[in-house]
């Protein structure tokens, strides 16, 4: 039972929306009659505010709430035909740490009687595990780099964002210390097509995968980023996982059997962050760079790191 009254009072507004209206509506109407009844009743809200977060200079990706009672609550609104997927306890997770709200309210319109569900959000910190570099990586002082850099951004950041935000802030840090990189680079799949990868390719040397608000690093993204380097051509990644309250990574390896290298070039994502990422003049590696000639790359100073080098 909620006993929070200010949650009880706006559960008790969207329950009269839903009792005007009835279920089987888009999510749009349930929002324009529940922000009306907001507006009579004088309550103070933000209906579907849009915000950048922002992270050394650059856009790291975009929010917009449906309602934001500042300092108070965010509810999301839907009309399911379902139960609440994970992707929505995601989604509103994200949007209470952005906000600096710690409660959330998941609203379904969708069935019979409102079904209405509390998340409650808790800031947490960590940092990633020790690890030594293996042989196969070639090039030591950028793996070294490119874990400072995820560190330094789970350090600023904390826990508790989505895939899609830690790519967008992985971007701007890659950005800010002036790394040469291709994000969601296309490839040529030999006799199938072409498609894009979810990694990073990183001074045309590596790949990194980036995950989040699981438990680990698990053997399917392992799998993945391996299936990444064959097609990219690449000898070694880094999977990266930022969970709910721990951070992992591990190191991968191309796997031996190789099929011929594949061409890459940015290519443009589903993510509206990333694209915006792309129209802001991402530091990108032109196609037709060699990966037997990557460009010079001069790392900045690096603090001295836990990882020893194998």
């Amino acid at each position: 039972m909620i006993k929070d009254p200010f949650t009880h009072q706006i559960i008790g507004l969207a329950m009269e929306t839903h009792r005007a209206l009835g279920p089987g509506l888009v999510e749009e109407f349930y929002h324009q009659d529940l922000v009306a009844r907001l507006n009579k009743s004088g309550i103070e809200h933000l209906s579907k505010p849009r915000r950048d977060l922002m992270y050394r200079g650059f856009v790291a990706d975009t929010f917009e709430a449906d309602l934001v009672f500042e300092r108070r609550l965010i509810p999301e609104l839907k009309a399911l035909r379902g139960e609440f997927a994970p992707e929505h306890f995601t989604q509103l997770l994200s949007y209470s740490k952005f906000w600096r709200i710690c409660t959330g309210l998941l609203i379904d319109f969708g069935k019979p009687s409102l079904y209405p569900k509390r998340v409650i959000y808790t800031s947490k910190t960590g940092v990633f595990p020790d690890v030594r570099i293996p042989n196969f990586v070639t090039d030591p002082e950028l793996a070294r780099g490119l874990v400072r850099i995820a560190d330094q951004c789970l350090a600023d950041i904390a826990f508790g964002y989505r895939e899609t935000t830690w790519t967008g802030l992985l971007s701007a840090a890659l950005r800010a210390e002036q790394l040469p990189f291709v994000v969601n680079p296309a490839v040529s799949v030999p006799e199938v097509g072409t498609t894009s990868l979810r990694c990073f390719v990183i001074n045309n040397q590596a790949a990194i995968t980036v995950t989040a608000l699981g438990h680990e690093v698990t053997a399917i993204d392992r799998a993945c980023l391996q299936t990444y380097l064959r097609l990219l051509g690449l000898p070694w990644g880094i999977s990266f996982h930022f969970g709910k309250s721990k951070a992992d990574l591990k190191f991968v390896s191309a796997p031996t059997l190789k099929l011929p290298k594949s061409s890459i070039s940015p290519a443009d994502s589903e993510n509206p962050q990333v694209e915006t990422l792309q129209k802001n003049n991402l530091r990108d590696i032109p196609s037709s760079t060699s990966h037997e000639n990557p460009p010079p790359f001069s790392p900045v100073q690096h603090r001295a790191h836990r990882i020893a080098s194998a």
